[in-house]
């Protein structure tokens, strides 16, 4: 079988330069109502802030695993350019409002270093987490009535799901030219978790008491689908909304 073209760097690229958003000029910050976001939505924010923030340790593990590809390596340039961004807005918005993210929180978690085995692993690990991420920022933004917020998360979701499909091409790809089967792909899923657990600590509570209440079930169908149709084979993902949301069970995968 010829592998599936992957969705070329350029493309994406294209994209990323059409919808960029400057953080001064396009987000509104004179707009700011502290009186209409609530505390629990800044909690959110921060810990989803401090995910962001450990971009710099994700994008050293995986240019080094990526340096032999250079569109994948440009892409997680890109991507973890767009990551940081994130968290400077975030961080931005919470100073705002009296909450500040200090450089000692920031860095905490830094030392700690995945080495990956193989090249599936990261792609589901962090493209099935951009499935997450991307419907957490676009509820978030329909939920929330302060407009700086509404728009921030708006600007974010649309970057992630530009990441999610570049994630998705690429896997895709990389499943057919590596000659992946369906219990390969299975049992490297039993493994997964969001890479949020390697970024804050009690990742597992946050996400289920806050983040979860922002996304439902939707990325779990979405992963299913999706999986399902690359693989070309149903794929159960029984266990892993548990997995997601138990402390106990969760751990990451490399």
């Amino acid at each position: 079988m010829v592998a599936q073209p992957r969705l070329p760097f350029e493309r994406f690229f294209s994209q990323c330069e059409k919808h960029r958003w400057k953080l001064d000029q396009d987000v509104t910050w004179s707009d700011l109502r502290r009186d209409l976001v609530s505390g629990e939505e800044l909690q959110t924010l921060r810990l989803a802030a401090l995910t962001e923030g450990f971009s710099p340790t994700y994008v050293a593990d995986l240019l080094d695993l990526y340096c032999d590809d250079p569109e994948m390596g440009a892409f997680l340039s890109i991507q973890f350019y767009e990551e940081y961004k994130h968290f400077h807005a975030l961080r931005r918005y919470l100073r705002l409002n009296g909450r500040e993210i200090t450089d000692a929180e920031l860095t905490a978690r830094r030392s700690q270093r995945t080495a990956y085995s193989s090249k599936l692993i990261p792609l589901l690990k962090f493209g099935l987490s951009e499935i997450f991420t991307a419907i957490f920022y676009r509820n978030l933004s329909r939920s929330t009535h302060e407009p700086v917020l509404q728009q921030l998360c708006q600007f974010i979701a649309a970057d992630e799901y530009r990441h999610l499909n570049f994630y998705m091409s690429y896997l895709e790809y990389y499943i057919e030219q590596e000659h992946v089967t369906a219990d390969e792909l299975l049992g490297a899923l039993r493994q997964y978790q969001h890479q949020g657990l390697e970024a804050v600590e009690g990742w597992t509570d946050f996400w289920q008491h806050n983040g979860r209440q922002y996304t439902g079930l939707e990325p779990y169908v979405v992963m299913q689908n999706t999986l399902s149709r690359i693989a070309g084979t149903p794929i159960s993902l029984r266990g892993l909304a548990q997995r997601t949301s138990d402390r106990t069970l969760a751990t990451t995968f490399h």
